[in-house]
This record gives structure tokens, C-alpha cells and sequence, in this order.
């Protein structure tokens, strides 16, 4: 039955990819955007083999937390539907006569009290609504992530496209076929929530000459919070750039400064004029969460200890101050863009994100051996991209000290980092250097 719900939802989003107007797209026909679909979906599936046959610790398993947590919610609709939509929705959900269905699940409640809002709630919130449809088949939920996942990536692609009309081949790659995102952005994880969310805010952005785009902007800004919010705190600088210089891109470094400046200004005083916790102990929060986590010295639902990372690494512990995150910075960008090492690659996993960080790293250098003149480049693209990435990588390195999460976290970040790059590589210059690269790239 699982297989047949699987590949009736498979036929019926390719139905929509061809008969929706969003998926017209500059430079890739539905039919590509149809393969791409299947091939999200068969990753997907690679994703969920991995973690049923390979990983078999089905407590530890991401795939699994809150697809497992979510059948608790979806069977209180049966014996209490009144707390069904009040935990669904969240509205007066923490009164103690809850207790017994958050007791159940694994991964609703923090193992750790923290100020921290606990984005777990909103993929669980999401199995429990793709429940109505999959009948509690797993696989079934892999298609409707897979869509959504392509939804905001194609969302993505269409935004930068018009500014790439040479590269649209490079882009593509750009957006839907690193490895990463192929992997991570295809299982039932928050990463394809937060693509979708993420891309159909950046290419609703651009558009805000609408009430409708507000509104649109402001729903996919909280989804987007509610499901990562590091992620929405990282994007917000450089959407606030480019509606500040969508109609006059003078000043663009100085624009861009005054954002950033501004910006970090507020964050790390905002203790001192609202209620709301500063980020900078937010992150020490964070990293101190993390370090329980990879040194073991946490339990599962079962009262087990959970052993500790294989690929854990020592970071340098980070106060709540802006000096202690400063200093902290080069070890952070250098375990997100470097790592793992060569000697680190100890598992499949591993292995796949050391060859994707070589690929990215080779590229980066011909993109600064082959660069645009200076006045060629479009700046407010490459800004827009880089600040994007140096966020998350300086959030993600100066928190994680576990290498797989690091390179599963950073997903979100490189189709930015390849797109940014490609607005500044010479593909003229690049061809003509290394001609047989012209069948690959035309």
C-alpha cells in the first residue's frame, strides 16, 4: 500500500508541476522540473533506506523523531479532538493537562530548559497534517517535502535567473543538484520546510509592490522563523538591502554597511529596550545545548544514555559576549567552509560532504583566477548571497561541535555560496582558457 500511495502523490504533484504556471520557468522545461522532482523523491527515499537499513537506532534517526512524535498528535484528533487543534496550532497548549501526549513523544519537550524556541513543534505540526493523506505511510510524507522543497528552490532559481542569463545551466546545478541539497533537502527533515519558506520569501521580496506580497512575505517570514529562526535572522539583512536599493543601486557598499551596522547594533543591545533575550547568549545557550548532545551526556525517550558523537570536534567555548564571539569567528568560518579534513572522512556521509566542500572550494578558485572586471559585477547579488552564507556559517561554527551536523546544517547556505559566485566568474574567460569545458557548460 505504501508503495502504491507513493507513487499515485509522485503522479499527481508531476501533474501539478506541469499544469501550475509558477513552474514556467526561464530555462528549464516542466519536464526537467518533473525529473528533478523524481529525483528529489528517489533521494528522498536513498535518505530513508540509509536511516532504516544502515543507521537502525530508530530514536536517534531525524527521519523518524518527528514522524514518530507526530502519530502521538494525529491520534489525540481520535480520544480529544479540542487538544488535537489547541497542540496543533499551539493555541493554550502548555497547561499540565497536556503533559500525558508531550510524555509520549520524544522530541517535543527539550531535553535541555532553554529560552530557545523549540522549532521541532512546526515538522512535527507538518507530518501530523500530511497524515490526513498518507495514512501513516512514511514514504508518502517524502513525496509532499520533496514538493515543497522544489517549490521554494524553484522559487529561488526564478529569482536570480534574469540576472544569470548566461549561466542558466550553472545555476540549476547551483540550486537543485549539490549534493547536500539533494540529500538533506529530499528526507522528512526541516530543511525542505525551510527551502520552501526561505526561497518563495526571497522571490516574493523582489515583488513587494503588492499588499498581497506583503502579506505573502510576512506568513513565509514566520513560517521561516518557526522552522529554523537562525535561518530568519541570517536572510533578514540582506532582503532589508535589497528592498532598500530596489530603486536606486548607488552607495551600494555604503547601503550595504549601514544594514549590517545597524543591524548588530540593535541585536546586541536589545536587551537593554525589550524583554527579548540577546543573541549573543542565545548562541552560548545554543553551543552549551549542543555540547550536552555530542558528549553524551543526554538521554532518549527511553532514559538511554545517547552515546556520543562519532564526529565530534572541540570547539572554543563561547561566552555571551561580542568579544568572545569575534575571536571565536575564524575557527567557526574555517570547520564550515574547510571541514571535514581529508583524515575526517569516516562514513559515507562524511565522505559525500568532503567531496562537495573540494568541488566548492575548487571553484571558488577559478571563480578569482577567472574573475568579471569589478565594474561588471553585480554587487548587490553578490552581497545579497555572501552575507546570506557568513551568517549562517559564523552561527552554525561557532555553536555545533559535531562535524555531520555541521555539513547538514550548512545545506540552506550553499546554493547562495555558488550563486554568489557565479556572478562574479568570467564564463567568457573560464571557456576560453579551458575550452573542453564548453560541453559541460553549453
Amino acid at each position: 500500500m505504501e508503495v502504491l500511495l507513493t507513487i499515485a502523490y509522485s503522479a499527481l504533484f508531476i501533474f501539478i508541476i506541469n499544469k501550475m504556471s509558477f513552474f514556467h520557468v526561464e530555462g528549464i522545461s516542466k519536464r526537467t522540473l518533473s525529473l528533478l522532482f523524481l529525483l528529489k523523491v528517489a533521494c528522498g527515499l536513498a535518505l530513508w533506506a540509509i536511516y532504516t537499513f544502515y543507521y537502525t537506532d530508530r530514536a536517534t534517526a531525524d527521519i523518524y523523531k518527528y514522524f514518530d512524535d507526530s502519530k502521538v498528535l494525529f491520534d489525540t484528533l481520535k480520544t480529544n479532538p479540542s487538544h488535537f487543534f489547541k497542540m496543533l496550532f499551539g493555541i493554550g497548549n502548555n497547561a499540565p493537562e497536556f503533559d500525558k501526549y508531550y510524555t509520549e513523544m520524544n522530541f517535543w519537550a527539550r531535553k535541555i530548559d532553554s529560552n530557545i524556541y523549540n522549532d521541532s513543534h512546526t515538522i512535527i505540526r507538518f507530518n501530523t497534517l500530511v497524515r490526513f493523506f498518507s495514512f501513516g505511510y512514511y514514504n508518502v510524507h517524502t513525496t509532499f517535502i520533496c514538493f515543497l522543497s522544489l517549490i521554494g528552490l524553484t522559487a529561488i532559481y526564478k529569482t536570480f535567473v534574469e540576472h544569470l542569463q548566461d549561466k542558466k545551466r550553472e545555476l540549476l546545478i547551483a540550486v537543485f543538484l549539490l549534493p547536500s541539497v539533494l540529500f538533506w533537502g529530499s528526507g522528512v527533515l526541516k530543511e525542505g520546510l525551510i527551502f520552501f519558506a526561505l526561497g518563495l520569501l526571497i522571490y516574493y521580496t523582489h515583488k513587494l509592490f503588492s499588499l498581497k506580497a506583503i502579506l505573502i512575505c510576512l506568513g513565509l517570514a514566520l513560517l521561516l522563523a518557526f522552522s529554523k529562526f537562525y535561518i530568519c535572522l541570517a536572510i533578514f539583512p540582506s532582503l532589508l538591502f535589497i528592498i532598500w536599493i530596489n530603486k536606486n543601486r548607488s552607495k551600494l557598499f555604503l547601503k550595504f554597511a549601514i544594514v549590517i551596522l545597524v543591524i548588530a547594533a540593535i541585536g546586541i543591545n536589545i536587551e537593554s529596550f525589550t524583554s527579548i533575550q540577546s543573541p549573543l547568549v542565545t548562541l552560548s545557550q545554543k553551543q552549551y545545548e549542543f555540547n550536552q548532545l555530542a558528549y553524551g551526556n543526554l538521554t532518549d525517550a527511553n532514559n538511554q544514555p545517547i552515546l556520543a558523537a562519532k564526529s565530534l570536534i572541540t570547539i572554543n567555548k563561547l561566552e555571551p559576549t561580542l568579544y568572545s564571539f569575534l575571536k571565536n569567528s575564524p575557527q567557526a568560518l574555517v570547520n564550515t567552509t574547510l571541514r571535514p579534513y581529508p583524515w575526517e572522512l569516516k562514513s559515507p556521509l562524511m565522505l559525500m560532504a568532503g567531496l562537495e566542500n573540494a568541488i566548492i572550494i575548487v571553484f571558488t578558485i577559478f571563480c578569482f583566477l577567472f574573475i568579471k572586471p569589478l565594474s561588471k559585477i553585480s554587487w548587490e547579488y553578490v552581497l545579497f548571497c555572501l552575507s546570506f552564507v557568513v551568517i549562517q556559517f559564523l552561527i552554525i561554527g561557532e555553536t555545533t561541535p559535531i562535524l555531520g551536523a555541521i555539513a547538514r546544517y550548512k545545506t540552506i547556505a550553499l546554493p547562495f555560496l555558488v550563486i554568489g559566485l557565479l556572478f562574479i566568474i568570467d564564463k567568457e574567460q573560464l571557456l576560453k582558457k579551458i575550452p573542453f569545458l564548453k560541453k559541460i557548460l553549453n
